[in-house]
């Protein structure tokens, strides 16, 4: 038997701002990791749970690390290599954080999807 994998919710809140970069003619691994968080993060049901959250995305032309930037609300930042570290640890280590940060302010997690029942 195989191994199940578990979708990991997204959510935004807490977090103000992203900042992605890539160069596309890099010919080391890492580029696909930022295009596949930018869409994960850029669609409608994440901006939801925060809208204020900015996206930013540069291409650079200059064979550059691509790398991954988190503001969160409390000014803290933290930076991600898709080098070094899979897609999948990115998120998690993204997700942890902020359920951590929110949990010490008492904010319940919002993940932008309207459950029905």
């Amino acid at each position: 038997m195989g191994s199940r994998s578990r979708a990991m919710k997204i959510t935004l809140q807490g977090i103000k701002q992203i900042n992605l970069k890539f160069c596309p003619f890099d010919r080391y691994a890492g580029t696909w990791e930022v295009r596949e968080y930018y869409n994960k993060v850029t669609s409608e049901t994440v901006k939801k749970s925060n809208p204020a959250c900015q996206v930013n995305m540069a291409v650079l032309h200059d064979n550059s690390e691509p790398a991954i930037t988190i503001c969160y609300s409390d000014s803290e930042e933290r930076t991600y290599h898709p080098r070094t570290m899979s897609l999948s640890n990115i998120m998690r280590d993204i997700h942890n954080t902020t359920r951590h940060k929110l949990f010490e302010k008492g904010i319940p997690v919002d993940y932008g999807v309207v459950h029905r029942y």
